[in-house]
């Protein structure tokens, strides 16, 4: 018969007073390391050293040391229990696993020299605590990590007070996976503006943002999503940079992806939509009033299957994960790409805006806003100008984006140009002194070039007389004018016309010397 022997309790506490790890304690003394770990954790609990048991007998070392037999779960009770309600709030934030947890866990274990689960019974019994306390969302999502975003299919309507009519309009909702926690918004549709507008207001409603920002596949958000190019509205992209969140849409023929915003439509149908069918209003504004009251009741009413709400969810675990609003929101804009004229501007809705003349020939990016437009060059910011008041065909140009002297017109200024007018004839000078009012001068020189040359073909007092009729046509005429009526026979009337023809073709050097001796 094998007779078991007693192990050396008071060499496994000599050698854990001298400074030996409990695996090398182990291997020293020839006994388990369960058996080592528990011997020092009795006699630090029973503030025993080894000097003091170094008297002892056998029959009190085992009495102190020895586990009972008769209850089986007695080594369990010597295991260190983790706190699994807090490691649950944990588990809940973004980039937090249940091995990262396991392992911090048994590292405190370790420096206390406490006994700590495997990492397999670890994530058994805290799995059971999830699944008993109605923790189980944390499994699937984190707190804060993302909103998913669409909208429904069921649309809000209103009156309208002068008509009578009944106006359909679309319902937004974004939702936390997490919490459950969702925002609401009635628009009038679902193009662009609307679709920002009632991301900016989700985010302020929630307070915070997400890291990520997941939509379905609608066009609004979504260029183009396959398995190897992904394409976003480029308004949509701007306004998730400003907030720093990151889109990551729904993959295509996956409803598993977007589980969480349908679910919790088909919720909203019943508690808010059901609710609000015999609701009469007579504006957006009152509906999306109302709709804000019962969606507060919506996010504070009691689950049904489990502790809390989503609006304890959210304030508990999810609230403090999201990101902080910037200092601003975000304002909607319209993006364009356009080409920087010879003339260092571009044209929007057919007005002129200056860029630096260094980036002649260059495409750059228009942001639109409702009052202004920003112009970029490779996403690096070059001018900006207002847009309120503009006109078509008019410029607005600051004269640092204008080279010192043009490229194309050398030493010529508007001086110069108005004396060369006034030669030909008392229109013509009127007009070109109007042009020149319009705004910089430069901007100016090739049309007022262009129109004095016509002298050169047809005849000074025929221009002056197409200047006058353009005169009585308009306060400001334009080249086009111009040229059509000296090309039309009411200036045909002059009998000098072959002799000014000659003697405008005439013209050398010397005639435009003059005025440069002047000036």
């Amino acid at each position: 018969m094998e007779v078991a022997i007693m192990p050396n309790y008071v060499e496994m506490l000599r050698l854990h007073e001298a400074g030996f790890s409990l695996r090398q304690i182990a291997k020293l003394v020839s006994s388990g390391r369960n058996t080592v770990t528990r011997t020092v954790n009795i006699a630090q609990e029973k503030e025993l050293s080894y000097e003091e048991i170094a008297q002892w007998s056998s029959e009190e070392l085992e009495n102190m040391f020895k586990p009972d037999k008769d209850k089986k779960d007695q080594p369990v009770s010597y295991y260190v229990m983790p706190d699994y309600k807090q490691l649950a709030k944990e588990l809940a934030k973004p980039g937090v696993t249940m091995q990262l947890l396991w392992e911090e866990y048994a590292q405190e274990c370790r420096l206390n020299n406490k006994i700590y689960y495997k990492l397999t019974q670890f994530k058994k019994h805290f799995n059971d605590y999830l699944y008993k306390n109605s923790f189980s969302h944390v499994l699937h999502h984190k707190a804060g990590e993302q909103v998913q975003v669409d909208w429904t299919g069921k649309r809000p309507q209103w009156i309208d007070p002068m008509t009578g009519e009944i106006i359909k309009g679309e319902l937004f909702i974004g939702t936390l996976p997490f919490s459950g926690y969702t925002y609401a918004q009635a628009c009038i549709d679902q193009k662009m503006p609307r679709w920002i507008e009632a991301h900016i207001n989700m985010f302020e409603y929630f307070q915070g943002v997400p890291t990520l920002l997941t939509p379905d596949n609608l066009r609004t958000g979504v260029t183009k999503n396959t398995k190897t190019q992904l394409l976003l509205n480029p308004t949509y992209e701007d306004m998730a940079n400003h907030y720093q969140t990151i889109i990551v849409p729904t993959r295509v023929a996956r409803p598993k992806d977007k589980a969480a915003v349908e679910n919790h439509v088909k919720h909203l149908t019943t508690h808010i939509i059901g609710s609000m069918r015999n609701f009469q209003c007579f504006s957006i504004d009152e509906y999306n009033q109302y709709l804000l009251k019962l969606l507060d009741e919506f996010n504070a009413k009691p689950f049904q299957k489990k502790e809390g709400s989503r609006l304890q969810m959210f304030k508990e675990f999810e609230q403090e994960a999201l990101k902080e609003l910037p200092t601003y929101s975000y304002e909607v804009c319209e993006f364009k790409e356009a080409k920087v004229y010879t003339n260092s501007h571009i044209t929007l809705n057919k007005h002129y805006y200056s860029v630096p003349y260094q980036y002649i020939g260059e495409k750059v990016t228009l942001k639109i806003y409702s009052t202004s437009v920003k112009i970029y060059h490779n996403q690096q910011l070059l001018c900006e100008h207002a847009t309120v008041g503009t006109r078509p065909g008019a410029y607005s140009t600051n004269e640092d984006h204008l080279p010192e002297e043009s490229k194309h017109f050398g030493k010529w200024n508007s001086t110069r140009y108005l004396e060369w007018a006034r030669r030909i004839g008392p229109n013509v000078h009127i007009v070109i002194s109007r042009m020149f009012d319009q705004g910089p001068e430069q901007q100016y020189y090739r049309r007022v070039h262009a129109i004095l040359k016509m002298a050169d073909t047809y005849s000074d007092q025929r221009l002056d007389k197409a200047c006058h009729y353009a005169l009585e046509r308009s306060t400001h005429p334009n080249f086009k004018l111009i040229k059509q009526l000296i090309e039309s026979s009411i200036t045909q009337s002059d009998s000098n016309t072959s002799t000014q023809n000659e003697q405008s073709y005439l013209r050398g050097a010397d005639y435009y010397d003059q005025f440069n001796r002047k000036n």
